[in-house]
């Protein structure tokens, strides 16, 4: 499934190239139309606790393959356009340099996730300090080594 995302990025990088860049009004009530159409669908689907769509990759679980298609894209076309917005928001600015951060940082992320998941049940954390701990110690070493070459090299750090 993996490699599909990786087919639709390659092969239409020019259009979420023009839906990241185009300052046409098209593209936004197109992703408004979509963001309503997922809040509504999230709504109906995960309401009174129950759970009637279920995607996940890593134990490879697809129950319906369209809907593992569509409902990524969708987000993702919505994501899109709120970075667009984002980046012509001057007092987000420092938002969006520590966004383009962890995205730059997202190997030594991925990464973490892994002893997290399994440290989970013997610490008994919550997802907030999941997320605090997952994103904040990777970014802390991509700050401190990124410097080196080798460090770079050898975990996969961004060079700034």
């Amino acid at each position: 499934m993996a490699l599909v995302y990786v087919g639709i990025g390659f092969f239409y990088k020019d259009k979420i190239k023009e839906l990241l860049e185009s300052e046409l009004k098209k593209y936004n009530l197109a992703a408004g139309i979509v963001a309503v159409a997922l809040v509504i669908f999230c709504w109906f689907i995960y309401r009174n606790g129950n759970r009637l769509y279920y995607f996940d990759m890593k134990p490879v679980y697809y129950k319906e393959l369209i809907s593992a298609l569509l409902i990524p894209c969708a987000f993702g076309m919505v994501f899109a356009r709120l970075v667009y917005w984002m980046e012509k928001i001057n007092w987000l600015d420092g938002l969006n340099r520590f966004l383009a951060l962890c995205g730059q940082a997202t190997i030594p992320i991925m990464f973490m996730h892994i002893p997290l998941n399994h440290w989970k049940g013997a610490f008994e954390y919550g997802r907030v300090i999941y997320v605090v701990i997952g994103i904040g110690i990777p970014i802390v070493f991509t700050l401190m080594f990124n410097k080196y070459k080798a460090m770079r090299k050898l975990f996969g750090l961004p060079k700034w």
